[in-house]
């Protein structure tokens, strides 16, 4: 059966409706969406009906809308329709949605909008200086190195509306001789003390040796402001060289807590020598919670085994509750006997608060011997039969499923037994991450309910991941 060429060119036109977004009416084709949940028409139909909803939105829809889809993508870390993305950024006059897209951009870490940030960013004045910031913090996550220049201009030229992002990019992706530049730029006296610490932090994220005397005649001066002190005392032991732990060890004996503090953070590269590690343990007994605070996170990062005593006494004795749980945390890392000990008697002990046993719960799954997590496991089956613990009940089952653990099975039957609707759901929760074979005819009976409810949606939709 033959055409009209009229009847043709109609049909051409009107299949070319509303799939156009560029000059040359390009299809809007969305980018793989990923493997379907399931193979059946029904699913399948669904699916093709959703891209469908998204292709009208970007051709059709408010900015509002197309703002609400992308900001859904980004929660669900997913990011689609870049190229047809790319072509809307160039026509729309929406400031919102020019500045969403960019920011999606960034989130995706997708490299399609390098030249556009480089043009503006050379030529920031015409633009806003709103849209200009976050052109800065795309070029920053993506580490383009041809930015450096452009913004080492900007603070020469004293463009200060641009300070932050110019200097923000600037940290990341520039050389050591931008690292220089920063170390004189700092002594300007029309800095504010705000924008003299902030150039301190960029130093110290350059890490350039280069600039190491410079700082440490920073660091040592006391009539500089503190903050600015305390960010070099960091940057000069982000640097590695040795001569670092004599200078900060001498700065340690300040009457500030803050620049102690920063001290600590500083030593911490340098948990082999001797003196850096005396300094990180007599921190734990400073007098200042900070510094104490700071001396167990480097205990906990290079799993100091030297400062266990003084970890589980300061757990057991501490007057600051931030103290007691970063040391909590630290015992599980450590792995040390006796600490493992004093949590498991935390867990046990009847009149311990909620909040102490969840945090001595989380320690003890984090150490990860089986006597720990029964004794965690324990806890929870006990607040299963106490519904004055729904509060615990449902921590714990938080913590469940934050970690995949076999061991996690017969509790999680338990969860998804409870008549306690919210339980049930952390029962999910937990089978969800860890996908136990023992339990998914359990999961399977609450799809199969037949009374709809959000638990008997949440398993379906587990088991369609299945």
């Amino acid at each position: 059966m033959k055409c009209s060429k009229s009847a043709a060119i109609i049909f051409l036109l009107t299949a070319c409706v509303g799939l156009s977004l560029s000059a040359q009416d390009t299809s809007l084709v969305p980018e793989p969406r990923g493997v379907l949940t399931s193979n059946s028409p029904e699913d399948k139909k669904t699916e093709e009906s959703e891209r469908e909803k998204e292709i009208n939105t970007l051709n059709y829809g408010l900015d509002t809308e197309i703002i609400a889809m992308l900001d859904e993508f980004t929660a669900n870390k997913t990011f689609y329709y870049l190229d047809e993305l790319e072509v809307i950024l160039e026509r729309t006059r929406s400031v919102s949605l020019r500045e969403k897209i960019i920011t999606y951009f960034t989130d995706a870490e997708d490299g399609r909008l390098a030249d556009y940030a480089l043009e503006i960013i050379e030529d920031p004045f015409d633009t806003r200086n709103s849209t200009v910031a976050l052109l800065f913090k795309y070029a920053s996550k993506l580490k383009i190195e041809e930015a450096a220049p452009l913004a080492k201009k900007l603070l020469e030229e004293e463009y200060m509306e641009y300070f932050d992002g110019a200097l923000e990019a600037l940290s990341e992706v520039g050389t050591s001789e931008d690292a220089q530049f920063l170390a004189e730029y700092i002594n300007r006296e029309d800095l504010s003390t705000g924008q003299q610490q902030s150039v301190m932090k960029a130093l110290g994220r350059l890490k350039a040796v280069e600039t190491w005397d410079a700082l440490v005649e920073i660091a040592q001066n006391e009539d500089k402001n503190s903050y600015v002190r305390m960010y070099a005392a960091e940057a000069i032991g982000a640097m590695g060289k040795i001569e670092s732990v004599e200078v900060l060890a001498y700065l340690f004996e300040s009457t500030d807590p803050n620049l102690r503090a920063s001290v600590i953070k500083g030593v911490s590269h340098f948990p082999s020598d001797d003196t850096a590690l005396s300094l990180i343990i007599e921190g734990i007994k400073d007098s200042h919670y900070k510094v104490r605070l700071e001396s167990i996170a480097a205990v906990k990062e290079h799993k100091i085994k030297d400062a266990a005593p003084h970890i589980v006494f300061r757990a057991k004795n501490d007057p600051e509750t931030a103290v007691k749980y970063a040391c909590y945390e630290a015992l599980g890392i450590l792995g040390d006997k006796e600490g493992i000990a004093y949590l498991q008697e935390l867990v046990k002990e009847k009149y311990a608060g909620d909040t102490i046993k969840v945090k001595a719960s989380e320690a003890l799954l984090a150490y990860g011997s089986s006597a720990a997590t029964d004794s965690v496991i324990a806890l929870a089956r006990e607040s299963l039969a106490d519904k004055k613990k729904l509060h615990l009940r449902y921590a714990l089952g938080k913590l469940f499923a934050s970690m995949e653990n076999s061991a996690f099975a017969d509790i999680c039957r338990e969860y998804l037994a409870s008549t306690d609707v919210a339980t049930v759901g952390t029962g999910l929760d937990i089978y969800e991450r860890n996908r136990f074979p023992s339990v998914r005819q359990e999961v399977e009976a609450i799809a199969n309910a037949e009374k709809n409810s959000s638990n008997k949606t949440k398993a379906k939709k587990i088991l369609d991941r299945d």
